[in-house]
């Protein structure tokens, strides 16, 4: 086997891999982790590959050099679901980081859905890893009974992509970028749309989407309606090129559903609309690891014709109060310093 033999050299103490496997350039859940490594002198290899964008043969090479790399390394981060890490005996000098790709805990996932992981698939998707880094202490358990974990991997150290939300210059140039772009929104009020996805990966499907997409001539000509979906959706609708997460600075109300960017959109404190017209059907077939209808900090809406007027009533009469408690319970973890606490607890430096 190609890790067997590669590892017969010495750990490279300063080797440090970024892996996926859904994606061909650094995800977003990376990229401070990325700039922190460098800037500790740590040499970073970068391995990406989106597997269903890509024919077997490409599959297979990437795979014999990661295993080659993994073998290698001090450390390895992922984001997400990433087999390649568990299709060996991992050396116990490599720490594998699991950094996951969402805060928070809302719809179940991993193992507690068979729209995430199949109950006939044998293999164990968290063997190998060393590490489970989560917003808040609250989500330990949510990731101990997704992943069916025995020992105490899962840390709250804070979630690495949030970092972001705390810095003022970030904020900002997201803003001046935009208008930048998009000049004819400058002075209207930005309604962001961004729903995550039912179903699983390989049939993913939106729900109420035309409902919102009315909004355009519902609200006026004061506001502006911006529809950005999730990756694994056909881009129907879309009106924006702009990550999500640049988009949150600029958005003054969000428009989303079971997605976890409501726990991110929450460290900014603004409106938050909850358009979840399949809710009670939701809830009986996926469910979820909160309350949805008694914790969720924004207006909750299942009726597409009150749309409109929810969206304008969570505007005029917002009130910045309603996170606090989420914020404490799920996100607390989440304070502007997370990347650093992760590197330091995976690295140990």
């Amino acid at each position: 086997m190609r890790y067997d033999f590669a590892k017969k050299k010495k750990i490279d103490e300063r080797l440090v891999i970024l892996a996926d496997s859904n994606c061909d350039e650094t995800p977003e859940s990376m990229e401070l982790v990325k700039a922190e490594l460098e800037e500790r002198g740590y040499e970073v290899k970068e391995m990406y590959l989106d597997f269903s964008k890509h024919g077997a043969g490409a599959v297979m090479k990437y795979m014999m050099s990661f295993m080659k790399s993994y073998a290698n390394a001090k450390a390895v981060f992922i984001c997400n679901y990433f087999v390649p890490c568990t299709a060996c005996r991992k050396r116990e000098e490599t720490s594998v980081v699991q950094l996951w790709h969402s805060c928070g805990g809302l719809k179940k996932f991993g193992y507690d859905t068979p729209d995430d992981i199949n109950s006939h698939y044998k293999g164990n998707v968290t063997k190998n890893f060393d590490l489970i880094t989560v917003s808040s202490a609250e989500c330990i358990g949510f990731f101990n009974s997704a992943f069916r974990l025995t020992k105490s991997i899962v840390k709250p150290l804070g979630v690495s992509r949030t970092d972001i939300f705390f810095d003022k210059d970030f904020k900002d140039e997201c803003k001046e970028e935009f208008f930048g772009e998009y000049p004819e929104y400058k002075g209207k009020k930005i309604v962001l749309y961004a729903p995550t996805f039912r179903g699983n990966a390989s049939d993913p499907y939106v729900v109420g989407q035309s409902d919102v997409l009315r909004l355009k001539e519902k609200l006026g000509e004061d506001w502006a309606l911006i529809v950005k979906l999730h990756p694994r959706l056909d881009d129907g609708g879309m009106n924006c090129d702009f990550e999500t997460n640049r988009l949150l600075p600029v958005a003054d109300v969000l428009i989303s559903d079971y997605s976890s960017v409501v726990f991110e959109y929450a460290l900014l404190r603004k409106p938050l609309v909850l358009f979840v017209p399949d809710l009670a059907e939701y809830s009986e077939k996926r469910s979820f690891y909160l309350d949805y209808e008694e914790e969720m900090p924004g207006t909750i809406v299942t009726d597409g014709g009150r749309l409109c007027e929810a969206v304008k009533d969570s505007y005029e009469n917002f009130d910045s109060s309603v996170y606090e408690d989420f914020i404490e319970k799920y996100m607390s973890a989440c304070d502007g310093n997370s990347t650093e606490r992760i590197v330091d607890f995976a690295l140990r430096d």
